[in-house]
This record gives structure tokens, C-alpha cells and sequence, in this order.
């Protein structure tokens, strides 16, 4: 992980599954209590505690291996693009005009893209 990424990340996953984990057992242990003494409403309370943690379980595990990749291979990409630009600059490209050119067509993409 990048120095930027570390700064804009507002939770760590590890925190995210930590916290989706304690509204699990939270809720398990809630609704066998709750069953016990016969509260039904409650027991049904804990439950839904307990599905919203299996669900940010689950959603940790699928979001955060999709954005890393995503991430990797941007910064893959960034390397071939600046690979190709010295390429272009070393067989004679004026260097700023080129640098230029790619933020143009950048711009142009994300506009196309709708970004």
C-alpha cells in the first residue's frame, strides 16, 4: 500500500472484519440468551445484528481483493505509459509537448467515460 493510499483509507479491512466479527458472535450470543429467557423481539433484534456482520464480512472479502487489483494494475499501466513516453522522447519527442499531449487524451477519456 502507498503512502497516499494509507492517508486516504479512512478504515483498515482488518479493522472493518474485526468489528463485522464482534457483531457476529455479538449477535449469536444475543439471540441464545435472548431465546432463553423467551424474549422474541429481542432475539430477532440480535439476528439482524448478526446478518449486518456476516454481510460486511462478506463485502470486506469481495470489495477489498477487487480494489487492490484494480490498483495494481493501474499502477502497472502507469509504468508502461511513462516507459513509452522516454521511448518517444529518447527517438526525439519534445518531452513537454508529448506530456501534454497524454494529459489531453486523459482528460478527453474520463470525459468520454463520463468520470
Amino acid at each position: 500500500m502507498s503512502a497516499s493510499d494509507a492517508r486516504t483509507r479512512l478504515l483498515a479491512p482488518s479493522t472493518v472484519r474485526g468489528m463485522a466479527l464482534v457483531l457476529c458472535a455479538g449477535g449469536i450470543i444475543g439471540m441464545i440468551v435472548t431465546s432463553i429467557v423467551d424474549q422474541i423481539d429481542a432475539a430477532l433484534t440480535f439476528g439482524f445484528v448478526g446478518a449486518v456482520g456476516a454481510l460486511s464480512l462478506l463485502l470486506v472479502g469481495i470489495l477489498v481483493p477487487a480494489v487492490e487489483a484494480a490498483t495494481s494494475l493501474d499502477e502497472k499501466r502507469a509504468v508502461e505509459v511513462e516507459a513509452g513516453i522516454q521511448r518517444l522522447v529518447d527517438a526525439g519527442a519534445n518531452e513537454d509537448d508529448l506530456r501534454a499531449t497524454v494529459r489531453t487524451a486523459v482528460e478527453l477519456g474520463r470525459r468520454s467515460a463520463g468520470d
